[in-house]
């Protein structure tokens, strides 16, 4: 790579981190030396994993430096972002280190589908690669619609055509200039055609590197448009075309006219962004047709229509001015000259009134059943839309069909799919001519429906399992008000299960017919209310659907929303929506809208409260509420007693923090699973409204979730679990968060348990014997510890009485099979305040220390230091803060890295000493232990601790370790070997000597 080349990679990594720097203040400005930016950009990125304007910073810093993993983040920004940017550095990445076996892909896939940035580079870049690879010749686009060629210097440019839509045309050349050995010229006589063909160049008949130019991808347009008091508002941009002009159009949606014509932003002039900016408008009231602005529809220049389009925005202020007219009309004046409104909007009610439930005979209710009409309205995603309409068909009855609406569907797959189903017996296919989106398309299917029909809105990414149909129209035809039916799926709000925020995995097939299978089994004829139904799969009793209307296609646009709308309309009505127990279909999830499905949420969601004021309020009083998850948990547990079999189950109870204790549970649950046993790991959780009673969260380790079964910690309901699910015996791991009361109470199950002793929390509630002046206390009198309490408080969350706490404790200990510590210090320390045997047993398996030394250092050298973990106060955090700065203000050669956080990073990164990753996840600690080139770790921990992964995983990367005499890591140290134990209250100069060569001191 030359020179210019590298000065234009550098530059951008210091324009780049020059703006980054004004959003993050940790960031050092790009004055600095760039390696030491990268470190901060890669501590940042683990406090904000998904920021990909981060990534992007680290895959330029990478660049700039001559780090060949510069290719890393941007693959990832490539792959998972519209990222024009990262995909042309990732080309220049792979030019400047010469991995050219993956640039042919890759440069022919930018040309197709990117406009071009930075061109004079670009233009170079395009040169070389094609030359590598043999190419005579390149075509791309630029930004502003015109396409420039590349011809490898020397070759003839008499033949140069190109071709769209079967027509070919000779091209006209003006020279740009001459880049990497190829000349560079624009084709004058071209101009791009508004429907955004491919467009093929061709040189001497074949097509050149780059062609078929797929120009509706380069100019895809990303918006979305609502109604607002002071105009239209949205956004849109461009996102594969990073200097494109932002150009509006917005026509009648009748008739077309042309109301507003308009470029809306400035054009951008820096293009380094990990993705393209949305370019936010407001086109006024008063350019368009002011209070006569009809339904409009909004678009760019292509007339690619944005999200949220067609919308009728006055739609509002004409419901509120028919209100207005209505009222007073209602209560007029003496001399009132009401214009009578053309329509009413009655006031909203914020309840639904509750009517006599005329139940019918159920030989009645059979005799009185209707046909069923499924709607279907498709757009993408062939492959689960032919599963969706061929399960749809194989479970259909005698008297039920299919309506399929093809939104003008962009993939020919499902075209062909359409066309093939077409003539088989029960399922009509119907066309739009242009794509209309989702709620015009169900209306349209929904219009079909006969008037003995019920209708049933089916998403096409939906896995409809045998009998589904019949278990709704049961749901239905319970009463003669309900009017809605809507199933349990993974995927439906507040009809989700078995997470009921629909956080679930996409189920498969199998899986959805084993749950409606067991849903059948329970046999549940609960009648459960909700606010309303949901338009992934809704069935709509024929009287209420002629009753109520089709959906709103004048406000929901694409959708979200109108099932909701058509809900509150019927339940003005007198209809009631309920969940149907008796089937569960399966839901992908409207992938569709993934760029917009936010935008789309907000703008209906306020719609919504605007047609029906309190509609919020209606459904999240309901989720309080809750009907469901007394039917959630019962399905959990049958599940959960479908997978135990038999075997037996063993209850961990633990807390509901992080760290130590929770690493060993887990590590336990593993080993309990590989014993043959089923592991219930038992937390506290809060109660489930203020006046509530705290509960236990009870989650079995296995594969499957079952985030239900959560129990009151009043009465035996906890027990009642444990013996239905064979439960051999308990294993107290800490009473923090629920409280010694509750676990005293636990222990009087009769169930045989162990206690595992992981902090001091049994008679100390500070749980680490740190005192008020953050260290360690000395295990003093009770008086004193009585005066500790009084004065700091509990950090266990848990008022009891220390002289009740240590009773109950007392009791719990002596009550256990066995108490189990993992050394002698901690066992010690136990025995001094509870009289009670306990056994002695490591938390991990022993690591060999006998090659872990310190080595010698010269004199000059600088030593990095490593830590692992979080460190607070108790973990030495104001140790290792005075050190920073002492070892910043005297020069001396030590360095600090942390892999991990602190409590505090931002005071020890000041002393420019110190150097923190942020967090981790497991399986990145070795690569990042690694990347520190550390000489020996510190553990500098104030408090006994009672084992210390940190030490164990110190010995596993053979770093030895400094660390202070006191509790279980010094103990193991001066078992094992594999460090240097100092006195506790050392002098930080002291200590700072120490650390700059332990060996000395080992040998002394």
């Amino acid at each position: 790579m030359n020179g210019d080349m590298d000065d234009f990679i550098e530059g951008s990594a210091r324009r780049y981190i020059l703006s980054l720097s004004s959003r993050y203040d940790e960031l050092l400005p790009p004055s600095q030396d760039l390696a030491l930016v990268l470190g901060r950009l890669e501590y940042l990125q683990r406090a904000h994993p998904s920021a990909r304007d981060i990534m992007l910073g680290i895959g330029l810093c990478r660049l700039a430096i001559g780090e060949p993993r510069a290719s890393e983040p941007l693959e990832y920004l490539s792959l998972h972002a519209t990222s024009p940017i990262a995909r042309f550095f990732l080309l220049l990445t792979r030019l400047r280190f010469g991995a050219h076996d993956r640039t042919f892909g890759e440069l022919r896939a930018f040309l197709r589908e990117v406009a071009v940035v930075y061109e004079h580079v670009a233009f170079v870049v395009f040169s070389i690669l094609s030359g590598a690879h043999r190419c005579g010749g390149w075509c791309a686009m630029q930004p502003d619609g015109r396409i420039v060629i590349g011809l490898e210097d020397g070759t003839d440019n008499d033949d140069i055509r190109w071709r769209h839509d079967d027509t070919e045309y000779q091209a006209e050349l003006r020279l740009v200039g001459g880049f990497g050995g190829f000349s560079v010229y624009e084709i004058t006589n071209f101009e791009l055609p508004s429907h955004l063909p491919a467009i093929h160049v061709l040189h001497n008949g074949r097509d050149m590197l780059g062609s078929a130019l797929e120009s509706r991808t380069i100019w895809r347009c990303e918006g979305f448009v609502e109604g607002s008091s002071e105009g239209l508002t949205g956004w849109f941009r461009h996102p594969n075309n990073l200097a494109s002009v932002d150009h509006v159009w917005v026509r009648a949606a009748d008739g077309d006219t042309l109301l507003f014509d308009g470029v809306l932003g400035d054009v951008a002039t820096d293009f380094l962004v990990a993705e393209k900016e949305r370019t936010a408008f407001l086109i006024p009231w008063g350019d368009l047709v002011g209070v006569e602005t009809p339904c409009v529809r909004v678009m760019d220049r292509f007339q690619q229509e944005f999200y949220g389009s067609p919308l009728d925005p006055l739609a509002g202020a004409r419901y509120a001015r028919a209100q207005a007219q209505w009222v007073a009309r209602t209560f007029p004046t003496a001399y009132s000259k009401v214009t009578s409104p053309e329509f009413n909007q009655p006031f909203p009610a914020l309840y639904t009134p509750q009517f006599a439930q005329q139940g019918l005979p159920a030989a009645c209710r059979e005799a009185r059943r209707n046909r069923v009409a499924v709607i279907i309205p498709v757009y993408k995603g062939y492959e689960v839309t032919k599963e969706c309409i061929e399960l749809a068909l194989k479970w259909r009855g005698p008297d039920e069909r299919l309506v399929v609406i093809n939104d003008f569907s962009p993939d020919p797959r499902i075209v062909d799919f359409l066309e093939t189903v077409a003539g088989q017996e029960g399922i009509t296919v119907l066309c739009n001519a242009r794509n209309r989106g989702f709620t015009y398309s169900a209306n349209r299917g929904l219009r079909e429906v006969g008037g003995d029909e019920d209708a049933i809105l089916l998403n096409s990414d939906t896995i409809p399992p045998p009998g589904w149909i019949g278990k709704l129209r049961d749901a239905i035809y319970r009463a003669p008000d309900i009017g809605t039916a809507t199933p349990l799926s993974n995927a439906a709000t507040i009809f989700s299960y078995p997470r009921n925020d629909g956080n679930n995995p996409i189920p498969s097939y199998d899986e959805v017919v084993e749950l409606s299978s067991m849903l059948e089994e329970i046999g549940n004829a609960e009648i459960v209310e909700v606010p309303t139904g949901h338009g992934f799969c809704m069935y709509i009793r024929a009287e209420c659907l002629h009753q109520t209307g089709v959906l709103r296609e004048d406000v929901f646009a694409q959708g979200y929303g109108e099932e909701n709308d058509f809900s509150r309309r019927a339940a003005s009505l007198g209809w009631r929506h309920v969940v149907c127990l008796g089937t569960y279909v399966g839901h992908a999830e409207g992938q569709s809208f993934s760029a917009f499905k936010g935008d789309l949420i907000r703008r209906n969601l306020g719609l919504l409260n605007g047609l029906h004021p309190g509609y919020d309020r209606l459904v999240n009083e309901w989720q309080k509420r809750d009907p469901l998850h007394r039917f959630r948990r019962e399905l959990d547990v049958r599940r959960l007693s479908q997978a135990v079999a038999g075997r037996h189950t063993v209850a961990l109870m633990t807390h509901d923090r992080e760290g130590g204790v929770h690493r060993f549970v887990q590590e336990r649950a593993l080993a309990i699973v590989e014993d043959g046993r089923i592991p219930l790991i038992i937390s506290p959780c809060p109660a489930d409204a203020p006046d509530g009673y705290p509960r236990w969260e009870v989650v079995p380790y296995l594969a499957d979730d079952y985030p239900n079964i959560i129990l009151s910690r009043r009465g035996p309901d906890l027990r009642e679990l444990l013996l239905s699910l064979n439960c051999e015996k308990m294993e107290i791991h800490s009473y923090i968060g629920a409280g010694i009361k509750d676990i005293h109470w636990v222990s009087l199950f009769g169930l045989a348990y162990d206690v595992y002793l992981h902090d001091y929390s049994w008679f100390c509630p500070q749980i680490t014997l740190v005192s008020h002046n953050n260290l360690y206390c000395g295990e003093p009198e009770a008086s004193a510890c009585e005066t500790c309490v009084m004065d700091r408080g509990r950090a266990t969350s848990d008022d009891t009485a220390l002289s009740l706490l240590r009773e109950l404790s007392t009791d719990i200990l002596r009550r256990a099979r066995a108490v189990i510590a993992s050394c002698e210090d901690v066992a010690t320390r136990y025995r001094r305040h509870i009289d009670v045997a306990i056994v002695l047993e490591q938390w991990e398996a022993p690591v060999t220390t006998q090659d872990i030394i310190f080595r010698p250092r010269h004199p000059t050298d600088i030593r990095r230091i490593l830590l692992i973990g979080a460190i607070g106060i108790e973990k030495g955090y104001d140790i290792l803060l005075r050190l920073a700065r002492y070892v910043a203000s005297t020069g001396l050669p030590l360095r600090f890295s942390i892999v991990g956080f602190t409590c505090d990073d931002s005071r020890l990164l000041e002393t420019g000493v110190v150097d923190i990753t942020g967090r981790y996840a497991e399986n990145e600690l070795t690569s990042l232990i690694q990347m520190q080139h550390c000489d020996w770790g510190f553990l500098p921990a104030v408090w006994p601790e009672t084992w210390s992964y940190v030490l164990t995983e110190f010995w596993r990367h053979k770093f030895p370790v400094v660390t202070f005499d006191i509790g279980a890591p010094a103990e193991r140290i001066r078992m094992a070997g594999g460090g240097l134990v100092i006195p506790l209250h050392l002098p930080v100069a002291s200590l700072a000597n120490i650390l700059l060569n332990p060996a000395h001191f080992i040998q002394s």
